[in-house]
């Protein structure tokens, strides 16, 4: 299972790119306050109705709200409702972007990648065939990238 929260959608949304999820997963799964602050109180931005409308994408409510309360001292709500539903699911892997997040998630043992990792794993297999135009795209609407644009481009032979 693929625990993913919302930084990710939003940015392969605004690229028109939520179906690289779909194709390098099958199947994800989001805590609820991610499809809340996506298809909820997002409507009508990008993604919102493709999230809400998709069959592969899965909603599911953590149980453990004291921790989620408890990671919320340090992290954002969503952020901290997918780390704990990775750990209460035992999730195969967790996709957050932050930090700060990250660190908490790999302390709790979870495997964790950021946006990029799916994109990277899809070029490898020979699905995407170049992943700077992605990369690009992404840049151009905003999403933050450091030093691991070139050093992506770098491990895919695009540099």
């Amino acid at each position: 299972m693929i625990v993913v929260d919302s930084t990710t959608l939003i940015a392969l949304a605004r690229i028109r790119r939520l179906d690289l999820l779909k194709i390098a997963f099958r199947q994800i799964v989001v805590p609820e306050s991610v499809y809340e602050e996506l298809v909820v109180r997002g409507a009508g931005k990008p993604g919102s109705a493709e999230i809400r409308d998709s069959n592969w994408i899965e909603v599911r409510s953590v149980k453990d709200r004291e921790k989620v309360v408890g990671l919320q001292q340090s992290l954002g709500k969503g952020e901290s409702e997918a780390i704990v539903l990775a750990k209460e699911q035992r999730a195969d892997l967790l996709i957050l972007d932050d930090l700060a997040a990250r660190k908490c998630a790999l302390q709790e043992g979870l495997v964790v990648i950021g946006t990029l990792g799916p994109l990277k794993r899809l070029r490898e297999r020979g699905i995407l065939p170049a992943l700077k135009p992605l990369l690009d795209e992404l840049k151009a609407s905003g999403f933050y990238m450091g030093a691991e644009y070139e050093e992506l481009l770098r491990q895919v032979g695009e540099l």
